[in-house]
């Protein structure tokens, strides 16, 4: 758990404010993302500070921080993705974080519900965009068809949340190959 927050909590952070510093978002952006990125923060670290103190939920109050790390990386991934490319990557940190204590199905399960979280705020994005059109005539019938036909897009998109899938399983199989090896000094 504690790895977690060594090296994927700085990313994020850095991540975050590159986005915010170099792409400038609206003043309420910014304000929402600080807001959201400072509350997975108290929540988080509360979290791991208690975790030995509730022995017996450890293993949930692990899991619950997963779950919180993949809703914030949601909503930032929304609030910040039109400005900022990379933002995607905010989707491997609890895959990364589940791979460090969960089973490997479970790790699976979780890289594929962060994928398939990411590929639906594309599609959201995506056809929300094709819905402004000034007509006003656009159906969403045909706002959906207009985001599923850029074909790059969705190539990109999936690209990503397959490596979203690869690295986890990757990160998992490391975590166990450590504790195996580990074991086998004893």
């Amino acid at each position: 758990m504690h790895i977690l927050n060594y090296y994927f909590t700085p990313f994020a952070v850095i991540l975050i404010f590159f986005a915010i510093f170099f792409s400038e978002p609206e003043r309420s952006v910014t304000y929402a993302s600080f807001g959201i990125l400072a509350a997975a923060f108290v929540a988080t670290y509360w979290l791991g500070k208690n975790v030995y103190r509730f022995m017996r939920w450890s293993r949930h109050i692990r899991a619950v921080t997963v779950w919180i790390n993949l809703v914030v990386s949601a909503a930032l991934f929304y609030l910040l993705s039109s400005y900022w490319a990379p933002m995607w990557l905010l989707f491997l940190t609890a895959p990364a974080a589940s791979a460090m204590y969960m089973k490997k199905w479970q790790v699976f399960a979780t890289a594929v519900a962060s994928s398939a979280i990411m590929m639906g705020i594309y599609l959201y994005k995506g056809v929300a965009f094709a819905m402004m059109d000034e007509s006003g005539g656009v159906t969403l019938a045909a706002a959906l068809k207009q985001a599923l036909d850029n074909s790059q897009i969705w190539g990109m998109a999936l690209t990503q949340a397959v490596f979203i899938i690869f690295f986890s399983m990757f990160t998992s199989a490391m975590a166990e190959m450590i504790v195996k090896v580990r074991d086998s000094n004893r």
